[in-house]
């Protein structure tokens, strides 16, 4: 007889073997979204599960109150913004997600848009694969060395860009008021606020979180202050950068160029203008993968569930003050909400915006 329920909300993955072999082997029993004719249906099976696994599908307040029976939700990926946070925690439902996934795989992406950019390779290619050859290209390109490389965000995959890039004779900014200076420092990295990080760098890559403090963080305020001809390359959460703001700014020029691999929708509309402007390079949200992070990912929501339906406590909690309301804070990190509360406040006087309301 099994022991408990878990639903994989529709995913697209090929397969979800891997965690349900993960689930079975615990107990656990397991739909798989996608063998049911409608994400209604799978929601409909998610009511009375322990464990909910989701990749895309956006869980409101108006479904988190009908799982009646749910101790965790486990989102396929680091980030957790298609979870609504305030509604999961006051129905003692923990958030769990994958932190240490797709590290590397990000970052290199980031740093491959980024060279991109400032080489302006894929316009290049298209012109040659046309039958143009010019030796000296008509798009003017400046040297990568000695410039600044601002980081926004310096978590697992901005600490990852930053000692990729060492040795490549750039100045690295970041703003990240998770960080102490002594541990951004030992990256060779300095810590600023939004407005140096915009004024000083020639170059910016996004790799914060999407929170409700840092929606729009790049905006048309933020985009004039940076030096004409700055390239902007996001590989973390499209609404983090307004998109209205940058097409305007790449269409003035003051922006070169954009690498961007994440929208504020998804999938990218057919007529936007970001979609085929001649100095953005997109990818469909691909910075994530590789064969090895997919495996990763699939043994981490697997695991993560069987530890919340067995009786433990996941090791990625996105909403830890959900502990106190269950009685066990205790068992995880003394203090550790005191902390973060006063992080997200620091965030939010950085970025220059009111924080976000407590749960």
């Amino acid at each position: 007889m099994s022991l408990f329920k878990v639903v994989i909300l529709p995913h697209g993955f090929p397969s979800t073997d891997s965690e349900q072999q993960i689930i079975r082997q615990a107990g656990g029993w397991v739909v798989d979204g996608d063998q049911l004719p409608s994400e209604a249906a799978a929601l409909r099976e998610a009511e009375d599960a322990e464990a909910i696994l989701v990749r895309w599908t956006p869980l409101t307040p108006e479904h988190i109150r009908r799982f009646r029976c749910c101790r965790i939700i486990v989102r396929y990926g680091i980030g957790y913004d298609n979870v609504d946070y305030e509604a999961a925690t006051a129905a003692g439902i923990l958030i769990g997600h994958c932190t240490d996934y797709c590290v590397d795989e990000v970052a290199t992406h980031a740093l491959a848009l980024l060279l991109a950019c400032v080489r302006d390779v894929a316009a290049t290619h298209q012109r040659v694969a046309a039958g143009g050859w010019n030796v000296t290209p008509p798009v003017r390109q400046r040297r990568l060395a000695g410039s600044t490389l601002g980081l926004v965000g310096l978590g697992n995959i901005g600490r990852a860009v930053a000692r990729k890039l060492g040795g490549w004779n750039l100045r690295l900014l970041a703003l990240d008021p998770y960080v102490p200076p002594e541990q951004a420092a030992e990256l060779g990295v300095e810590l600023v606020d939004l407005p140096t990080l915009c004024h000083e760098s020639d170059y910016v890559s996004m790799h914060a979180p999407l929170l409700p403090e840092t929606r729009h963080l790049i905006g048309r305020r933020e985009l004039a202050s940076m030096k004409p001809g700055v390239m902007l390359i996001n590989t973390a959460r499209g609404p983090l950068v307004d998109e209205a703001a940058l097409a305007e700014s790449l269409a003035s020029g003051h922006v070169a160029a954009a690498g961007l691999d994440v929208f504020e929708t998804e999938p990218l509309a057919p007529g936007s203008p970001l979609r085929e402007h001649p100095r953005v390079i997109v990818s469909d949200h691909a910075a994530w993968y590789s064969e090895d992070s997919l495996k990763e990912l699939k043994k981490s929501v697997g695991e993560e569930a069987v530890r919340a339906c067995t009786g433990g406590l996941p090791i990625a909690i996105a909403n830890p003050e959900v502990l106190h309301k269950l009685g066990r804070f205790h068992e995880w990190r003394p203090n550790y909400n005191a902390q973060w509360r006063a992080r997200r406040a620091a965030l939010a006087s950085q970025c220059g915006v009111p924080p976000c309301p407590s749960p």
